[in-house]
C-alpha cells in the first residue's frame, strides 16, 4: 500500500513560507534590534541579538511549516519525484508505529471522500490496527479495525474503486474473519 503526497502549486507553497517562515523572521528582526538600540543604544547588542533571535525563529518556523505539510499530505514543489510511501502487510506480526497510525488517520480529513483513495486509505487503517490488536492482543484495536473495514465497504459502495483496493480489502475481511475467535467476536 503506497501514500502518494500531493504537491503543492508554487504559488501556495510560496504564500504557506511568506506566512510560516517570511513573517516571523521579519517582525523577529525587527523586533530584536529595535528593542536593545532605542533601550540601550548599543548596535553592537542589537546587531547579535537580531542575528541569534532570527537564526532561532527562522529554524522553529521551518520546523512549524515542515510539520504543517507533513500533517497535510503534501509535498514543496521544490522537491523530486520523492514519496512517502508504507508497506503494510496482513503477514507481518510485528506492531505499526502508533504515531504512524495516528498521522495516516489524520490526513484521512484531507482526502475527498468520495475517490478510490479515500477507500484505498480507511482499509490501510484497519490493516494497521488489525497487525496491532494482533501484535498486542487488544480486542479494541480489533474492533477499530472492522469499525474501518465497514466504513471502508460503506464507501466502496459510493465509489468506483480500482483493482488494488478491492485486493486490499479483500485481504482485510479475510483476516478480520480469521482473527474473529481470538478476539471473542460474533
Amino acid at each position: 500500500m503506497f501514500i502518494e503526497p500531493r504537491k503543492l502549486s508554487t504559488l501556495k507553497w510560496l504564500e504557506l513560507v511568506l506566512l510560516f517562515i517570511g513573517l516571523p523572521t521579519v517582525l523577529s528582526v525587527f523586533l530584536s534590534f529595535s528593542i536593545p538600540y532605542y533601550l540601550l543604544h548599543n548596535v553592537a547588542l542589537a546587531n547579535e541579538l537580531s542575528i541569534i533571535v532570527s537564526i532561532a525563529v527562522f529554524a522553529l518556523s521551518s520546523y512549524a511549516l515542515r510539520n504543517y505539510l507533513r500533517s497535510r499530505n503534501a509535498l514543496s514543489p521544490l522537491v523530486g519525484r520523492r514519496s512517502f510511501m508504507t508497506m503494510v502487510s496482513l503477514d507481518d506480526e510485528h506492531p505499526i508505529d502508533g504515531e504512524l497510525v495516528k498521522r495516516i488517520e489524520d490526513s484521512l480529513r484531507f482526502v475527498d471522500k468520495d475517490t478510490d483513495e479515500y477507500v484505498k486509505l480507511l482499509a490501510m487503517i484497519g490493516i494497521m490496527n488489525l497487525r496491532n490488536a494482533v501484535a498486542y492482543g487488544d480486542r479494541n484495536l480489533y474492533m477499530k479495525a472492522k469499525g474501518y473495514l465497514s466504513m471502508a465497504e460503506e464507501a466502496a459502495g459510493r465509489v468506483n474503486v480500482g483493482e488494488e483496493t478491492k485486493l486490499l480489502m479483500g485481504k482485510l475481511r479475510l483476516k478480520v474473519e480469521e482473527y474473529k475467535k481470538r478476539f471473542n467476536t460474533l
